[in-house]
């Protein structure tokens, strides 16, 4: 689902850079020359990231003294798109483009790049990844403007909360479970998700339920009282009654709106 390995050498248009997955990224810390494809060719600039489309073949010509060569499948990068819902997420992969990330930026660029090393040598599981996936492609890509401020540690304290809020959130309501996996006080954990996320703890567990409920309502097909059930609820009532408090619309409305 998931390729990540340090790239660096001398290249020619000859050869293609080989990638199992659809969804491309190169990411330049030293090197010179040019990303050739079909499309045309973009220059090889230290602290430069690419996002390059699934169609047609990756060729190097020049040196990359150091930098990294990602691939992942389209079910990963799903996870980002349902976090993002603006147009610029969509079209990132669209057509070949770059970022010049600042020095700061590049820093922790770096170090979020070596720890998901580690965390796909750990066999990290595919929703953990999928939720580390999606904050690295928010920060490089500037789509989360509030990451570029937080430190290394804070950008992995977002993550770790991440992937606990996505393993738990259909069983897990109450903010102590989620405090102690994250290793803080209720109060220190409800003040931190103030800062960086800009909500509290209840509303990031409704807004994650009520996307996959979207999810499950498009996609599935299970009945309302089953998608009830999966989400935790006790009564299909508080179910029907939650979403449309959410969505302004009633389950009914909503299918038939799609």
């Amino acid at each position: 689902m998931i390729q990540l390995a340090p790239i660096s050498g001398v290249f020619n248009r000859e050869r293609a850079l080989q990638a199992t997955y659809p969804m491309r990224m190169l990411i330049v810390k030293e090197g010179t020359g040019f990303l050739c494809m079909n499309s045309g060719d973009l220059k090889l600039v230290d602290k430069r990231i690419f996002f390059i489309p699934e169609e047609g073949l990756v060729r190097l010509e020049g040196q990359i003294k150091s930098g990294y060569w990602l691939n992942f499948s389209s079910m990963l990068y799903a996870e980002f798109l349902l976090q993002h819902l603006d147009p610029l997420a969509k079209n990132l992969f669209l057509n070949l483009s770059y970022r010049d990330l600042k020095p700061q930026e590049s820093v922790k660029t770096y170090s979020l790049l070596d720890q998901l090393k580690k965390e796909i040598d750990a066999k990290k599981d595919l929703r953990f990844l999928a939720q580390y996936l999606s904050l690295f492609l928010g920060f490089t890509a500037g789509l989360d403007g509030y990451l570029a401020a937080l430190t290394l540690d804070e950008l992995q304290q977002v993550l770790r909360f991440r992937a606990i809020l996505e393993q738990y959130y259909r069983v897990e309501r109450g903010i102590q479970f989620y405090a102690d996996g994250m290793g803080m006080s209720t109060g220190k954990l409800n003040k931190f998700l103030d800062r960086v996320l800009g909500k509290s703890l209840t509303v990031l567990i409704k807004d994650r339920i009520m996307r996959e409920a979207e999810e499950l309502l498009l996609h599935s097909d299970f009945s309302v009282d089953q998608i009830a059930g999966i989400l935790g609820f006790e009564q299909t009532s508080k179910f029907l009654t939650s979403f449309r408090r959410h969505k302004g619309v009633s389950v009914l409305q909503f299918s038939r709106l799609v």
